[in-house]
């Protein structure tokens, strides 16, 4: 402890000085503010990091209050510091973190006015959502962020009318808000910090004759930049408190805490950007038109000349809801074939494009009432896109496939392929084949019969999540459960709506033939003509990867002899 009243340069705090020299946060409290734990609460105030200087986290003030900013860092770095001491194996280290967040929203109903101060503004809620997915599907580490942000309500109340033009006027290019003739002033969507309206727009004007163009039906997303500003400040806070965290605290250190809030930070951040939005959308547009020639889908086209990162601008498509099947059958459509084109359109796009859209799932099903795209599936720009890499999509095709014919072993070798352990292999190997066995006793033969195409991809995911041997695993079992929320949803409401149509069937023959594709000499060709793109630059690391390879695998022969 600090003897004495001597002054003390609490501006700057070092890990290895006298003055913090503690073995909890409750120690922290006392040491840093010199005073005893019944009296009154110090104040902080936060100052900026510079470079060489991440130990300045707080500089104190005598006789002002707490600020709100470090009262939010200090309790939220106590959350980070019990929940990583948590022991359990069963749960991965970024939910022990969200779990944290879920801890702060609780105290909203606390009784205490303390209590009831919400750890963050606006993101607590978000990622207490996020907690709960993952205790519902634990796979769902790598994406619950992205889920919880697509599926929670706004944060404020829509803009509207005047504040409404003149955040479009301000937010879109120069020069270009005049092309807008008539905004609806009720949104169609809101999200956690954007919403769309309708709109008719100019899209360009014959400079000799001053004559405008027909306007055009567009759909307008826009970005409510205060609420991002805010998401971003408490992302900011966060990070601060996992520093905080890990100054104190082993165990935040190990678990790298700060990593996973950046994750956290990177994929918020991804998901409000919208002209990385439009470039997804325009890439799946010519994916799905220009190379596939899918006339089962359209996919809106991209007005760039409108769009920037906090406005999207989309031609509209006039739909209906796939779930109201008055307003199909009013159309001349008939909704069993829809649900059925629905369901094979929902497989081939995930599984074959390696595309996860939110169009196609079952609360965004929608349908183009359009004379030229009638009853064609509508994936608006509305929602982000989740692309998943090509060993990720090539293990859900082959690692499904393998279950439905009940060959575990092929399983477990795709499963090898995508990650080894750094020791005992052999040994963690059986336990892999082990667990696929177990899964394909499932699904072979007639016992696929009471099994569903959800509980596929949920027993798909439970290999690389019991079993995951590097980052790959875990993106896997992501994706895995990710799928088999999607289609647990897509099966309930064919229940519902269309209860002849069976969507197990569908499934398997969509999985059957993408994997003889993935597998004939066709697929081979295509992925070798994929690969040669990418040769000038992985050929000169080729002698690199070999010697590690070499290394690896005399490590491997030198544990195998000592185990003997």
């Amino acid at each position: 402890m600090v003897a004495g009243n001597a002054p003390v340069d609490l501006s700057v705090i070092h890990e290895n000085s006298p003055n913090a020299c503690v073995t909890n946060l409750n120690c922290v409290t006392i040491v840093l503010l010199r005073v005893q734990p019944s009296r009154v609460s110090p104040t902080f105030h936060s100052i900026h990091l510079r470079k060489g200087a991440e130990n300045q986290l707080f500089k104190y003030v005598v006789g002002e209050p707490m600020t709100p900013r470090v009262r939010a860092i200090w309790r939220l770095a106590r959350l980070f510091v019990r929940e990583s001491r948590v022991k359990s194996a069963a749960d991965a280290p970024i939910h022990r973190v969200l779990r944290s967040f879920a801890a702060g929203a609780r105290a909203r109903s606390a009784t205490s006015l303390a209590q009831r101060v919400p750890v963050l503004q606006n993101l607590s809620g978000v990622l207490a959502m996020a907690s709960g997915l993952l205790t519902e599907h634990p796979g769902l580490s790598e994406t619950a962020v992205r889920v919880a942000l697509a599926e929670v309500g706004t944060l404020k109340t829509a803009l509207k009318d005047a504040p409404l033009r003149q955040a479009l006027t301000t937010a879109l290019p120069p020069g270009r808000a005049a092309a807008l003739i008539d905004v609806d002033a009720e949104p169609e969507r809101c999200g956690i910090a954007e919403q769309t309206h309708r709109a008719l727009i100019v899209l360009d004007v014959n400079p000799r004759s001053g004559v405008s163009a027909a306007p055009v039906a567009a759909r307008i997303t826009l970005i409510r930049t205060d609420t991002r500003a805010e998401l971003m400040q408490d992302l900011d806070v966060a990070s601060s408190a996992a520093r905080l965290a890990a100054r104190f605290s082993r165990e935040v250190r190990e678990q790298n805490v700060g990593a996973l809030i950046a994750r956290v930070t990177e994929s918020i951040d991804c998901m409000l950007d919208l002209r990385q939005r439009a470039a997804d959308q325009s890439f799946l547009r010519y994916r799905l038109r220009e190379v596939n020639k899918d006339s089962r889908v359209v996919v809106p086209e991209v007005f760039w000349d409108f769009c920037n990162d906090t406005v999207l601008v989309t031609r509209a498509v006039r739909s209906v809801p796939l779930s109201d099947t008055e307003a199909l059958r009013d159309h001349g459509l008939d909704p069993a074939d829809l649900i059925a084109t629905w369901i094979e359109a929902f497989f081939e796009i995930a599984l074959g494009e390696g595309v996860f859209h939110a169009g196609l799932e079952a609360a965004g099903a929608a349908v183009s009432i359009e004379p030229d795209t009638l009853g064609a599936l509508v994936l608006d720009g509305d929602s982000a896109l989740t692309f998943f890499a090509a060993h990720e999509r090539s293990f859900l095709v082959a690692g499904s496939d393998a279950l439905l014919r009940g060959d575990h072993k092929a399983a477990a070798r795709e499963h090898m392929q995508h990650g080894r352990p750094d020791q005992h292999e052999t040994q963690h190997a059986v336990r892999v084949e082990a667990t696929y066995r177990r899964e394909a006793e499932r699904f072979a033969g007639d016992a696929h019969r009471h099994r569903t195409a959800a509980d596929l991809f949920a027993a798909l995911g439970k290999g690389p999540l019991e079993h995951a041997f590097g980052d790959n695993h875990t993106g896997i079992a992501s994706r895995a459960a990710l799928l088999a929320r999607s289609v647990q949803s897509i099966d309930e409401m064919v229940r519902r709506i269309a209860p002849d149509v069976d969507v197990w069937p569908i499934a398997r023959r969509v999985i059957m033939r993408l994997a003889l594709d993935q597998f004939s000499s066709h697929g081979a060709f295509s992925q070798l003509a994929k690969e040669a793109v990418h040769w000038p630059h992985a050929l000169p690391r080729v002698p690199n990867l070999l010697a590690d390879w070499v290394r690896r695998q005399n490590q491997r022969n030198a544990d195998s002899r000592s185990a003997r």
